[in-house]
C-alpha cells in the first residue's frame, strides 16, 4: 500500500542532505558538549527509570560502541560541514523544478552485496493536475539483467485517507534459492530469473494514533526461468545434482488476481512524540491464478506483535516482539517465491532475500533504535527463528537460527528510505550456530 505523500521544503532538504552525505558516506550528528553539573556533595539520585537503563546498556554496549566511534563521531563532522555550507539547499535547488517547486528528480542507488547493484532516479510531481494529487516514478537498472520500474499516482481524499494507482515492472536474473525447510544449506546456493509485473488499486486510512487500515487489489504476471547472471549455478543445476527437489512454479509463467488487506493497531503517537507503546499487525492476501494447464490459488496470512519502550522519552526505543506467517494452498501448489520467506527486507535481515523458504515462518526479535540525526536513526536488530512446514508443522527451537545487524536508516517513507546495514546470520542452533551469511547494504530502497 502506498500512502499519499506530502513533501515539505524541510523534507526536500532532508533528501538533499541524504544524497550529499551518501556521496561522502553515511552521516550522523555530532553531540554537543554539555556543561558538567554542579557537585553539591549529595549522593546521586537513582530513579527506577535510570536503574532500568542498565540492562539494555550492558546488552547493547559492544554494538553501541561500534556505531558511536565507528559511525557517529567520525562522521558527525560531515553533517556540520554540510549544514554550514548549505549543501542541502544547493542540492535541492539543483534537482527541483517548477513555479511551485513541485517537481523533484534525484539520483538513486542501491548496493546489496551478493546481488546486482542498481542505479537510477526517483522523480516526484506534487499538485499534478490537481493539488491533492502526487505522482512518483522510480527507475533503476544494472543492464538487462536487472531492471526495476515503479509508477505511483496517489490522491489524498482527506488528511487521513488516500487512494493510489500502483504499477510495477521488475526483471532480474540474480534471485537466490537455497531449497526448502529450516535446514537448507548455504552450499545449495543457486539463482534463477524472475519477472514480476503488477498493477493495483490501493486505499489507506490512517486511524487512531499510528494505527492504519490498508487494502490493495490488482493483477500480477510472474515468470520464473533458468537464466542467471554472475556465473552462478541455476536452480535447474542444483535440482539435477540432487541438492533439492524441483520447486513448484519453476519454468512457468502465470497471471493472477490478488486481494491484500492489512490492519495495524498501534498505540504510539507519531514522531516526535514518545515512542512507548504496543503494536498489533494482521495481514492476509488471497491469490488466484486460473491458468490453462495449471490452476493455482493460495492464501498468505500472518500477524506480528511488538512492545516498545522509549527509555528516555527521546526515541531511544528498545522493542521485543514476534511475527508468524503462513501460506496455504487452496488449489494446486504455491510457487516457491510466494511461500513464507525470511531474509532481505523481511525478518532475519542478516540473510539475502529468500534465503529461507517454506510454508510458514516464526521469528522473535529484540531491536534497539536511537536518533543519530534529525532524519536518521541507528538500529540494532537481533532476530531468532526459522521457516517450518505447513501451519508451523515441525516447530521446534532446535533449528532456530540467529540473525543480527547494525546500521543507519532514514526514519521517513519506507518505499524510498535510505539504509546502511551490516549483518550476519547463522546455521541452526543444533548445528552450532556457525556464521553462514554476511550481508552489507547501502542505498535507497523503493519497495521492490
Amino acid at each position: 500500500m502506498v500512502p499519499h505523500l506530502h513533501t515539505s521544503t524541510s523534507a526536500r532538504q532532508h533528501w538533499g542532505l541524504l544524497f550529499a552525505l551518501l556521496l561522502a558516506t553515511t552521516p550522523s550528528a555530532a553531540s554537543e558538549a554539555k556543561r558538567a553539573p554542579q557537585d553539591y556533595g549529595r549522593p546521586e539520585e537513582r530513579s527506577a527509570d535510570k536503574a532500568l537503563l542498565w540492562g539494555p546498556r550492558v546488552v547493547f554496549f559492544p554494538l553501541w560502541l561500534t556505531t558511536e566511534y565507528g559511525l557517529r563521531r567520525p562522521l558527525g563532522a560531515v553533517v556540520q560541514v554540510a549544514e554550514r555550507e548549505q549543501w542541502p539547499k544547493e542540492i535541492v535547488d539543483l534537482f527541483t523544478f517548477g513555479d511551485r517547486r513541485q517537481i523533484t528528480i534525484f539520483p538513486s542507488a542501491l548496493f546489496d552485496f551478493g546481488l546486482l547493484p542498481s542505479v537510477g532516479f526517483n522523480a516526484q510531481w506534487r499538485y499534478f493536475v490537481t493539488d491533492p494529487n502526487t505522482v512518483r516514478l522510480h527507475f533503476g537498472t544494472w543492464g538487462p539483467d536487472w531492471v526495476a520500474i515503479r509508477f505511483v499516482d496517489s490522491y489524498a481524499l482527506s488528511k487521513n485517507e488516500s487512494i493510489a494507482l500502483d504499477g510495477r515492472l521488475v526483471r532480474r536474473q540474480d534471485s537466490y534459492f537455497f531449497g526448502f525447510g529450516p535446514r537448507s544449506s548455504a552450499d545449495a546456493s543457486s539463482r534463477y530469473r524472475s519477472e514480476h509485473d503488477e498493477a493495483s488499486f490501493a486505499y489507506e486510512a490512517r486511524m487512531w494514533r499510528s494505527s492504519a487500515f490498508q487494502a490493495r487489489s490488482g493483477v500480477r504476471r510472474v515468470s520464473l526461468g533458468d537464466e542467471t547472471c554472475c556465473d552462478a549455478p541455476s536452480v535447474y543445476d542444483s535440482v539435477s545434482r540432487g541438492l533439492y527437489p524441483r520447486p513448484p512454479g519453476l519454468g512457468e509463467s502465470w497471471v493472477a488476481g490478488f486481494e491484500h488487506v492489512s490492519i495495524t493497531l498501534d498505540s504510539r503517537k507519531p514522531r516526535p512524540e514518545e515512542g512507548t507503546g504496543v503494536r498489533l499487525t494482521f495481514h492476509c492476501e488471497g491469490v488466484a491464478a486460473p491458468g490453462e494447464t495449471t490452476r493455482r490459488a493460495w492464501v498468505k496470512y500472518g500477524a506480528e506483535v511488538g512492545a516498545f519502550v522509549d527509555l528516555t522519552g527521546t526515541q531511544r526505543v528498545i522493542s521485543v516482539g514476534a511475527a508468524v506467517e503462513l501460506a496455504d494452498p487452496l488449489s494446486g501448489t504455491i510457487p516457491f517465491p510466494e511461500q513464507a520467506t525470511l531474509g532481505g527486507a523481511r525478518p532475519m535481515r542478516g540473510y539475502v532475500p529468500n534465503r529461507l523458504v517454506d510454508r510458514s515462518s516464526f521469528v522473535a526479535h529484540l531491536h534497539y533504535t536511537w536518533p543519530i540525526w534529525v532524519y536518521l536513526d541507528g538500529v540494532i536488530q537481533v532476530d531468532v527463528g526459522n521457516v517450518f512446514g505447513a501451519r508451523l508443522d515441525g516447530f521446534d527451537a532446535r533449528p532456530f537460527r540467529l540473525s543480527s545487524s547494525i546500521g543507519v536508516r532514514s526514519n521517513g517513507n519506507r518505499d524510498s528510505g535510505f539504509e546502511l546495514l551490516v549483518g550476519g546470520a547463522t546455521d541452526p542452533l543444533d548445528q552450532g550456530l556457525h556464521v553462514s551469511s554476511l550481508r552489507f547494504v547501502v542505498g535507497s530502497h523503493h519497495g521492490f
